[in-house]
């Protein structure tokens, strides 16, 4: 039974893979179950055994995506104490979730507003715990320089538009390598709150 049940959980994350790719150069709306159920060699019926419906789907991808972005930042924030430094870190994560995982990167941006009722809810609520990562620790940094950060959301929603923002134009095999982006991202926010 558990070597069944692990095939089964790999068709799954196979049929995840391949519908984060699908859903992101297709985009939400115009890819169908049709067109999923080809690119992994299944009927949509085969499909229906692992979600309900393509709404569901994008579920289950972003909700396990804020999963992972929250985790990351529960796991640098009871690691790094100094807020200067979880800034850096949190940018590097940032960029790192990016480019490691960046179909779902692309997705939570553009198709979220997609989900609706609870789903989109929880997925909101997670979007809001994870702000309030970047918040507590923007301010923080803003009070070890003794100066408190004025009009605090607008900045932490443009250091996160910062981060987020690369997906349109951000190659991780060209000539600036992620670590040197996340260090410019930092230098360049820093320097607009010093300016």
């Amino acid at each position: 039974m558990a070597g069944r049940k692990t095939a089964m959980d790999q068709r799954a994350q196979e049929i995840f893979g391949v519908a984060c790719r699908l859903l992101c150069e297709m985009g939400y709306e115009r890819a169908s179950i049709r067109d999923l159920a080809e690119a992994v060699g299944m009927t949509k019926a085969g499909l229906y055994y692992y979600f309900k419906s393509k709404e569901e789907l994008l579920f289950l991808i972003l909700d396990s995506y804020m999963d992972d972005l929250l985790a990351g930042m529960e796991e640098i924030s009871a690691r790094v104490q100094d807020p200067e430094e979880r800034l850096k870190a949190y940018i590097r994560f940032q960029v790192e979730r990016y480019c490691e995982d960046t179909y779902r990167s692309k997705l939570i941006i553009n198709d979220e507003n997609c989900l609706s009722g609870e789903w989109f809810q929880t997925v909101k609520d997670k979007q809001r715990r994870y702000l309030a990562y970047w918040r507590e620790t923007l301010e923080r940094f803003g009070q070890q320089r003794g100066r408190p950060i004025a009009h605090l959301s607008a900045h932490v929603m443009l250091l996160i538009g910062m981060c987020n923002w690369i997906y349109q134009w951000y190659q991780p095999e060209g000539e600036l390598r992620p670590p040197e982006l996340a260090d410019l991202i930092f230098r360049r926010f820093l320097h607009g709150l010093d300016g």
